[in-house]
């Protein structure tokens, strides 16, 4: 099931990013949707690692520490998601029509991110903070759970 749920929000940041990012009307509102568009095409890639490493996991295999290393890989492409947002907002171009729309959409994609990886963390290490796993990903050996990530702010 929480593959399940994996898969729907990846496919939709994949058709979001396939409506395209509007045509840039000049030099610097295309590098500004560009940055965007470059944090939004590495939160797919890995997204879809991690879409993977879940599918791996379900099949019964011992592979929580792979999904542990792709939401930790995919923090850190959210977190870059959030710098390039922030880096846009607080450009001269930040109310240029072309550029509010890149933004809207990065905006979208983070929240679509967040919910992921809160899913992968709730999936990996239960949702009470502790660092219990979930029946579908326990793993078949003695070795000891990995501690979640670090948040990122």
């Amino acid at each position: 099931m929480r593959l399940a749920a994996a898969a729907v929000l990846f496919a939709t940041l994949q058709t979001t990013l396939a409506a395209g990012l509007p045509a840039a009307s000049d030099d610097s509102t295309e590098v500004a949707c560009a940055e965007i568009k470059t944090a939004l095409h590495a939160i797919a890639g890995a997204e879809h690692d991690e879409a993977l490493a879940l599918d791996l996991a379900s099949s019964g295999g011992n592979s929580t520490a792979i999904v542990a290393a792709r939401l930790s890989v995919l923090l850190d492409r959210t977190q870059d998601l959030r710098v390039a947002l922030r880096h846009v907002r607080q450009s001269a171009d930040a109310r240029d029509p072309t550029v509010d729309q890149c933004t809207r959409m990065g905006f979208r994609a983070l929240v679509i991110s967040e919910k992921l990886t809160s899913d992968v963390e709730t999936v990996l290490f239960g949702g009470d903070d502790s660092v219990a796993q979930a029946p579908e990903l326990k793993s078949g050996s003695a070795a000891p759970a990995a501690s979640p990530p670090a948040r990122q702010p």
